[in-house]
């Protein structure tokens, strides 16, 4: 999956529960950051320091940010 975007996520943590659903799919998302806007929040997304953890505490089967 592509997500083309301009850095505001506006409903993280619903992001970050359907990310961490997705982490048991075939599935790999890049996230591409287009603009001048301050990118920080995807690199939250980002499962490489810290495992995602969603709403109601199950952690993410893999990375796949």
């Amino acid at each position: 999956m592509l997500i083309l975007t301009d850095g505001d996520i506006h409903d993280m943590p619903q992001t970050i529960d359907s990310l961490v659903y997705a982490s048991g799919l075939p599935l790999s998302v890049i996230i591409v950051g287009i603009g001048n806007a301050d990118f920080s929040n995807m690199e939250k997304l980002d499962g490489d320091t810290y495992g995602l953890v969603n709403s109601q505490g199950q952690k993410a089967t893999r990375d796949i940010v």
